[in-house]
């Protein structure tokens, strides 16, 4: 059959249809065709792993909780997230004032990256989930969550979802209630405006294969002691896991004050600081409380730890404050 002559036949109505038909067509394949990249491919960027890798890996973090109040950036947490930044050209967030808090997080220790991607945004869907596919992919030496074990990440908060190395066999789990919450006033708790990922100590120090090609021994961090609530900051490595202890509580009719002392119990506390905490402190003290750690209140810890026996350094290390907590009624 001649295919000219049909075409010289066709009626305009047949040629509009066609038009038609052939705009629709390549419509659809401008939608699910998926946008290029800068670099002209159709996936997402991902981190560039480095070379030199050994052959060996480090283990799959095990749990190893915030315990102190320390806010230090660590060499590796702001490694991380530069090499985040580097690859998505996204902001980050690292440690966090402790002053004011109840209990210890691994933000406190310097050991967590908030990476700013935004689920409602497809880019930045897809670019969150490209890096945690990087993350947790097999490597070519059948290695499982290759990259997430030479960076030393111990879990991912993102969409609702939470990701532990040390529950692996569990996949994706839900977080909290989330999935319940849909709406953005809930973006924050639920992770849906940033991924959340805490770090090992090795990690967060930089150790670990992925900067130093060499692979990091286990480091469990400073130990909370059974009579506080917040063990000291990070001085030494430590190769032995810590023992774990209930949390800290007022015994019945403590004073206000004591019951006021007790969550922060061992948090470091020293000249500059400011928050809730320090106020506590200045109360015992009988300082003004202003809560800023100023000239008055150091002054005042020296004397009051020379009338305990304890060396006058005027910052509130474990000692002090379980001393402290005993001079203001705690039973044990």
């Amino acid at each position: 059959m001649n295919h000219t002559a049909l075409s010289r036949r066709r009626s305009p109505r047949g040629t509009l249809s066609l038009l038609l038909a052939t705009l629709v067509a390549l419509a659809l394949v401008w939608t699910v065709a998926p946008a290029a990249t800068a670099g002209g491919t159709s996936t997402p960027p991902v981190p560039p792993t480095p070379t030199g890798l050994p052959a060996g890996i480090e283990r799959l973090s095990p749990y190893v909780p915030g315990v102190a109040c320390d806010m230090r950036n660590r060499a590796g947490t702001v490694k991380l997230a530069q090499l985040i930044k580097a690859t998505y050209a996204n902001t980050y967030g690292l440690v966090r004032s402790c002053t004011s808090a109840t209990k210890p997080s691994e933000h406190y220790d310097g050991r967590a990256v908030d990476t700013f991607f935004n689920v409602r945004d497809t880019t930045q869907r897809t670019n969150a989930n490209a890096l945690i596919a990087w993350l947790l992919a097999t490597d070519k030496a059948g290695n499982p969550y290759a990259n997430a074990r030479r960076l030393g990440v111990m879990y991912i908060i993102w969409n609702n979802k939470m990701w532990s190395s040390y529950r692996s066999s569990e996949g994706w789990r839900p977080y909290s209630s989330c999935a319940t919450m849909p709406t953005t006033a809930y973006d924050t708790t639920c992770h849906r405006n940033h991924i959340h990922i805490s770090l090992s100590w090795e990690g967060a120090l930089g150790r670990t294969s992925f900067w130093s090609k060499q692979v990091a021994p286990a480091d469990w961090g400073p130990c909370r002691p059974a009579a506080l609530n917040w063990a000291s900051i990070y001085l030494a490595a430590n190769p032995r896991r810590c023992s774990t202890y209930p949390t800290v509580a007022a015994p019945a009719g403590a004073s206000a004050l004591l019951k006021e002392m007790v969550p922060s119990s061992g948090m470091l506390l020293k000249p500059g600081m400011t928050g809730p905490a320090v106020k506590t402190i200045q109360k015992a003290l009988g300082v003004s409380a202003t809560g800023t750690f100023a000239s008055t209140t150091q002054t005042r810890l020296k004397a009051w730890q020379s009338a305990h026996h304890l060396p006058a350094t005027g910052v509130m290390w474990q000692a002090t404050w379980v001393a402290m907590l005993d001079a203001n009624g705690m039973r044990r």
